[in-house]
């Protein structure tokens, strides 16, 4: 009878956002994280929580992990999959904002997709910016 024994580490480098992550995949999020801050990424998309980009690349790598793909000399991701990367990273840390702030919620759909929608609050934000837009407008024909 063969018995093997995994151990996890659960110190606080191994684990975010209450998910358990190999060390090679926090390194390498970490790196990347580290370039992304340093080329300005964040503060050209004017995102001020890193937490979603930081989540979707651990995620990402993962899988590569998984796989066999990541490794520690060779690239992380292909031009197009980092250029898929920073897209849904952008488009991600946008919608968690606008979740955390109640202007949006989500469900799950049929096809197991987040399906997003306005809350009563977003739906209020949206109509008092459809009402300013709408006094702007009035005021440029006017004058």
């Amino acid at each position: 009878m063969k018995c093997h024994l995994f151990f996890v580490y659960y110190g606080k480098d191994y684990k975010l956002m209450n998910r358990i992550y190999q060390p090679l995949v926090l390194i390498r999020a970490n790196e990347i994280m580290e370039v992304l801050e340093e080329t300005l990424f964040f503060e050209d998309y004017e995102i001020q929580n890193k937490e979603y980009a930081r989540t979707y690349l651990c995620d990402a790598l993962t899988q590569k992990f998984i796989s066999g793909e990541l490794t520690e000399d060779e690239p992380m991701f292909t031009d197009d999959e980092m250029d898929k990367c920073l897209r849904e990273i952008v488009a991600g840390s946008f919608l968690d904002e606008l979740q955390k702030d109640g202007i949006i919620d989500s469900i799950e759909g049929e096809d197991n997709e987040e399906r997003f929608f306005l809350t009563d609050f977003g739906k209020k934000i949206a109509n008092e910016l459809q009402k300013e837009e709408k006094k702007k407008s009035k005021k440029k024909k006017s004058s």
